[in-house]
């Protein structure tokens, strides 16, 4: 089986978008419930970077969402 990471890259800046949108969150309020910078979550979102473990981490807890939920792209 092979990973495209590409792929997994673009479904979890969509679902990180689609989710805090839904939480009615703006990309401000979540930098700062994640504790990141309000940039960071535009390039997330963007697809214009890849956030570290940590990042991620801290987003799911933000968004009170566990890792397998936030990697679960059913949409």
């Amino acid at each position: 089986m092979t990973i495209d990471i590409e792929k997994i890259h673009e479904k979890f800046s969509q679902k990180i978008q689609i989710e805090r949108v839904k939480q009615k969150l703006s990309q401000e309020k979540l930098a700062e419930l994640a504790n990141i910078h309000r940039t960071t979550v535009s390039a997330i979102e963007r697809c214009a970077m890849s956030p570290s473990l940590e990042t991620i981490c801290n987003i799911a807890n933000a968004l009170n969402m566990d890792l397998q939920e936030i990697f679960t792209f059913n949409f």
